[in-house]
């Protein structure tokens, strides 16, 4: 039989991407290799969203010809948003490279794959064919898929149209395009009977969600989140990413009138400062942020909330740091995942005076994860003795380990369990990133 082995960097879109190329292996009847060492095709799913993310995939490809060497049949295939990016002439640096296929291509992945090679010994009973011209968002997406994951992605729509200052996202990833309403229902069910209990619905702003039913009417995020939630089997449902500009009184009220709909929401805010956020053509101001955090902890008072800040971006000050770093208190973010700006090429931001230096960012930077890590720690610390609910995705190093409803990862002690179960778990230590107890007798 024929392997492949994917190495993915970068975002939950990227997974939700890696696991549509391994469909369409398994479909040729090719199977998962253990080791990168006994693969017959490699492929290096990229990220470009940041300049260090795209050189840390692009080193990984550099490692990859010593395999090359000892097996020159292998195919590498680079994918992805760095791929998007830099095209086919990436193959002048790295000439081990077989195929580039970008983010904005990733459905046609089959068909660009047959392309290079020839795998009919592969193929099994009726999938011996060749794939089509998959559309964007075709009928292809989701399907033959193998065992099925406890937590499992979902993409309802690709692409983005907000135009930050910042971000190459729109670039590689082109404009917003949701997926047929009726479609993306018929794949969660299927990953529900192949085992799924948790899924997270993906798109780059998934509440600007608006795709067709099968009656050619358009539906709204919030319609989608009730439909889901009518899934017979499934226990959870999560969503990323939401951008504040889309994040309205009528979606947060149904979010938290929706039992299978976890209380936990990512609201990336990327700078305190109205002057950056302008720069950053963010279409917002952070009162109106903040005025969705009060609606949030309102109608759901025990969510949790988590965000994206961003460091040292063109003509960010020191008062503009602080007024970041304010909001974070007001806030009261349960984790924040912070970066320092690095130019993307293509962007508007890229066109500005890299004015901090990088000394300054990575200053500010280690100050906005200490509050984050001392945050974080005091508001789990808040959990000891109580029952948290768990869903069971597996065991390592001798304990077992889920989340929360509120996407907190939690290592506890059982006996035997089956993954995928529903248990309760008394906190027993807490920790910034993740919780520690026992299940309840």
């Amino acid at each position: 039989m024929k392997t492949y082995y994917i190495k993915t960097f970068g975002c939950q879109m990227n997974v939700a991407d890696s696991n549509l190329m391994q469909a369409h292996f398994e479909s040729l009847g090719m199977v998962q290799a253990k080791d990168l060492s006994d693969a017959d095709t490699v492929v290096v799913n990229t990220c470009t969203v940041r300049d260090h993310a795209e050189h840390t995939a692009m080193s990984y490809v550099g490692r990859l010809k010593p395999f090359k060497n000892d097996n020159p049949n292998l195919k590498v295939i680079l994918a992805g948003c760095a791929a998007q990016r830099v095209g086919e002439n990436i193959k002048k640096r790295f000439p081990i490279i077989d195929l580039v296929v970008g983010a904005k291509n990733i459905e046609n992945f089959k068909k660009e794959f047959n392309k290079i090679c020839e795998l009919d010994s592969c193929f099994r009973g009726n999938d011996n064919k060749r794939a089509g011209d998959d559309s964007r968002h075709g009928k292809n997406e989701g399907k033959n898929r193998g065992k099925g994951n406890v937590c499992d992605f979902v993409t309802i729509m690709r692409g983005c149209e907000n135009f930050c200052s910042y971000c190459i996202v729109p670039s590689v990833r082109g404009p917003e395009l949701s997926r047929p309403f009726d479609e993306i229902l018929s794949e969660i069910e299927t990953r529900v009977k192949l085992g799924a209990k948790d899924i997270t619905l993906l798109g780059q702003n998934v509440n600007s969600y608006r795709g067709a039913d099968k009656h050619g009417k358009k539906q709204d995020f919030a319609s989608l989140l009730t439909k889901v939630n009518s899934v017979k089997g499934l226990d959870r449902i999560r969503f990323m990413t939401s951008h504040p500009k889309d994040l309205g009184q009528k979606l947060i009220k149904t979010i938290a009138g929706l039992e299978k709909v976890c209380e936990h929401i990512h609201l990336p805010l990327q700078s305190g400062s109205d002057r950056i956020l302008k720069a950053m053509n963010r279409n917002y101001k952070t009162s109106d942020y903040l005025k969705i955090i009060d609606t949030i902890r309102k109608e759901m008072p025990a969510a949790a909330i988590t965000t994206d800040i961003m460091v040292g971006f063109p003509g960010e000050t020191k008062k503009d740091f602080e007024k970041t770093l304010a909001v974070t208190d007001r806030a009261s973010y349960d984790f924040i995942f912070a970066f320092k700006y690095s130019p993307r090429p293509g962007t508007k931001a890229a066109e500005l005076k890299d004015s901090v230096s990088l000394k300054t960012k990575e200053g500010r930077h280690a100050i906005l994860l200490e509050k984050l890590n001392k945050a974080a720690e005091n508001l789990n610390r808040k959990l000891i003795g109580s029952a948290q609910e768990v869903l069971v995705e597996g065991a390592a190093d001798g304990k077992y380990f889920g989340k929360t409803r509120t996407n907190k990862k939690v290592y506890f002690s059982s006996g035997r369990i089956k993954p995928g179960s529903l248990v309760k778990v008394k906190i027993l230590q807490a920790k910034f990133n993740s919780l520690i107890g026992e299940k309840n007798a």
